[in-house]
């Protein structure tokens, strides 16, 4: 009873805090004043895809996606703002809660669960604070994906799909978790959530118009086109991370991105061609350890959910590395292959070195935080995908040592 007293405290506490953290982040103008002015736009037939908002940013989002904010253009920003980043901060939360309540954390003592809790919140911490902070998606967008999948699992496949067709037609990014469906043999899963997709897709036909709906869908295509030079440079901003940004920088002399430290960091100068060769090859080699980690002997089969949750964590942490124009609070995404390797390491593996070495991952991620006067550095030698990638490669060791559970047939 004094425990449940106790969580029940601290989550509350939590909440509040994250709360008050909104209601400061509100009176600001950052991502979501350009969803807004975006939403005002499109009703009155602009193109909101080619013209630029406050300093020059683009609109990233779907159509459907301003055309609903659109219905809330008179309320007082602040306000909208406020009830924006409330509901991505109940999103995070109750991430935690299905955490909390898994399988795997429940089999914790509870001075174990505090301990592990509490890290997941720090390593999460500067991707949070960022994404509330820049109004951003990211975190709606994890919780689409995270609670589709585990609703498609426990086979509410209908709801499940709603999810992830929602979070692809927010942001194309999750659209990286239809293949994996097909792979393994969630085929109602699949097709529903294309239809779905489809229909957000279209939608806006109802509202703004056949011909201006097809005239916007190509634009949006022009701006996030991967082939694009600008997506294959992919420093028109700093603060940009991933896999396209890291190669532009070790291969390209003079990249071009904006404030860049005079502190050498090439170790290659190519033309933008070869550049393009390099980055395609080095997504093929990510795509293929996928593949290592699915086993191509199991395609078109379910797993058991240990297995399952090793991929689709693997998958999402694929997200910010191959996908272009990543800023670091898309790194959100690899939070629970970072999660689910600091479990296995503490409480089945029991090795020290694995969790000192995710222990440092968590610390580079929050090193803003902790030492923002460096962040500069941070920055220009892009750290975070540093990181990243040497998680990527510690799911797949961590993957191969863990002694297999059984098979668990509903994870939360």
């Amino acid at each position: 009873m004094k425990v449940q007293i106790n969580r029940q405290f601290w989550f509350f506490l939590l909440l509040l805090l994250g709360l008050v953290f909104c209601f400061v982040e509100s009176f600001n103008r950052n991502d979501f004043y350009i969803y807004m002015s975006a939403a005002s736009d499109v009703q009155n037939k602009i193109d909101i895809y080619t013209k630029t908002y406050v300093d020059g940013y683009h609109y990233y989002y779907s159509i459907l996606f301003a055309i609903l904010l659109s219905i809330f253009k008179y309320a007082p920003y602040q306000l909208i703002h406020f009830i924006w980043l409330t509901l991505n901060l109940f999103a995070f939360m109750h991430l935690i809660v299905l955490l909390e309540k898994s399988i795997f954390v429940s089999k914790l003592s509870s001075t174990q669960k505090k301990w592990f809790i509490l890290f997941v919140l720090f390593a999460s911490l500067r991707f949070f604070s960022d994404n509330i902070h820049y109004g951003q998606i990211t975190l709606l967008l994890l919780w689409c994906c995270i609670m589709g999948f585990v609703l498609i699992f426990k086979q509410k496949t209908i709801l499940g799909a709603l999810l992830l067709a929602i979070g692809i037609n927010l942001k194309i990014l999750p659209i990286v978790i239809l293949p994996y469906l097909l792979y393994r043999a969630y085929y109602k899963a699949f097709f529903i959530t294309i239809l779905i997709y489809a229909a957000l897709l279209f939608m806006p036909i109802i509202f703004i118009g056949f011909n201006h709906t097809v005239f916007l869908l190509k634009s949006w295509w022009n701006l996030i086109n991967p082939t694009h030079q600008k997506h294959v440079l992919d420093v028109e901003e700093r603060s940009f991370h991933g896999l396209s940004t890291l190669i532009s920088t070790l291969f390209i002399e003079n990249v071009g991105d904006t404030y860049t430290l005079p502190i050498k960091r090439n170790i290659a100068n190519v033309s933008i061609q070869t550049l393009a060769v390099i980055i395609t090859v080095v997504r093929v080699i990510l795509l293929f350890l996928f593949v290592y980690l699915l086993n191509l002997k199991t395609i078109f089969k379910k797993p058991e959910f240990l297995k399952c949750t090793f991929e689709f964590s693997f998958l999402l942490l694929l997200i910010p590395l191959i996908f272009p124009h990543q800023q670091h609070y898309a790194f959100l995404f690899a939070l629970p292959a970072l999660t689910l390797c600091f479990y296995f390491s503490v409480y089945s593996i029991k090795s020290k070195k694995a969790i000192a070495l995710l222990l440092i991952i968590a610390l580079i991620y929050n090193l803003k935080l902790l030492l923002g006067v460096f962040n500069n550095y941070y920055e220009h030698f892009k750290i975070i995908t540093y990181a990243t990638l040497f998680l990527l490669v510690f799911i797949l060791i961590t993957f191969r040592k863990i002694t297999f559970l059984k098979v668990l047939h509903a994870p939360f």
